[in-house]
């Protein structure tokens, strides 16, 4: 059995399962929010019960870690603690116990694992600039600082920059509201607009490009897609500030084989065997890479290049 652990409103999730009932293979999809009933362990297997449904580690023989957490087994445990302090202390405490369970259940499924919660969760952007310099894979230079004063000397430095958050944050739907965190310019005439003192955040030098790399990597095999937002305002910082009325032209892409095979040892290092990757190629003709993000989105690239990745993906499982 395929043990597949998503969202409800993961709509690659759902693309993928229809591949799968497709090829007849039979699958257990948990969502975050499914709750965990019970966990028993008898030797090296683990029994887990989710929403009236049983089964064993031992009898999955792909497991899929698609998104999202692994819903909480304390639920309603901490209903009767009134002071706020000690019910504070109690759930940070019992969050940090499921992360060992769930690092207990991982342990047993890795070996046939697309991906994992914990090493799709805890991907550290600054980590991975450091262990591309040691591969050789071009990236921008970055400073880290919750200044005003740190990123105008960075300003004196290089030039414009861009800034982005210092983990991958996933968007928000609440209603109508919708909340994202994308990559923002700063130059010398607006830096001044920045609060004195701010979250700790990722500061970058402004790479002009020729264009946009977006590539998917599942287990061997990279699916590149070259982006052409340089020609829009809207999108020329960050093709993901999109333009829906006037949409980027994309084509399929093949990354040099040296970037490639690059980019695998990379991967290896974070054991991902599945990941979206962002590149720029300058206009000196360069390959900078930007960030690896082990959940978003595949289908911006599968759909307009013809790649089929949900049914790749079933494939493999």
């Amino acid at each position: 059995m395929i043990l597949i652990k998503s969202n409800a409103q993961d709509y690659s999730t759902t693309q993928v399962i229809k591949w799968l009932l497709h090829l007849e293979k039979p699958y257990l999809r948990i969502n975050d929010t499914t709750p965990i009933d019970n966990i028993t362990t008898d030797e090296d297997d683990i029994s887990i019960t989710a929403d009236a449904i049983t089964f064993n580690t031992k009898d999955i023989q792909s497991y899929w870690y698609r998104r999202g957490a692994w819903a909480s087994t304390q639920r309603g445990v901490l209903g009767n603690i009134k002071q706020r302090w000690l019910y504070h202390y109690l759930k940070y405490f019992t969050k940090e116990a499921e992360k060992d369970i769930v690092e207990l259940i991982e342990s047993q499924l890795q070996g046939n694992a697309l991906n994992t919660f914990l090493n799709s969760s805890n991907i550290n952007k600054v980590k991975v600039l450091k262990s591309c310099r040691a591969l050789d894979i071009a990236v921008p230079e970055t400073t880290l600082t919750n200044t005003r004063e740190g990123v105008s000397k960075f300003i004196q430095i290089h030039g414009d920059v861009i800034t982005k958050a210092v983990n991958n944050i996933e968007p928000n739907i609440k209603g109508e509201c919708f909340i994202d965190v994308t990559t923002k310019l700063i130059t010398q005439d607006n830096v001044g607009q920045l609060p004195e003192k701010f979250h700790i955040s990722i500061f970058q030098k402004l790479i002009k490009k020729q264009f946009e790399i977006r590539t998917f990597f599942l287990v061997d095999r990279f699916y590149s897609m070259a982006i052409f937002s340089q020609s829009d305002d809207q999108t020329k910082v960050d093709f993901r500030n999109y333009n829906f009325q006037k949409p980027n032209r994309v084509v399929p892409y093949n990354l040099p084989m040296n970037i490639e095979s690059k980019l695998r040892k990379l991967l290896a290092e974070y054991t991902l065997k599945s990941a979206s990757l962002d590149l720029i190629y300058s206009e000196e003709g360069a390959y900078i890479f930007l960030e690896i993000n082990p959940i978003g989105q595949y289908d911006m690239v599968s759909v307009p290049c013809n790649y089929y990745l949900d049914l790749e993906i079933a494939k493999h499982l």
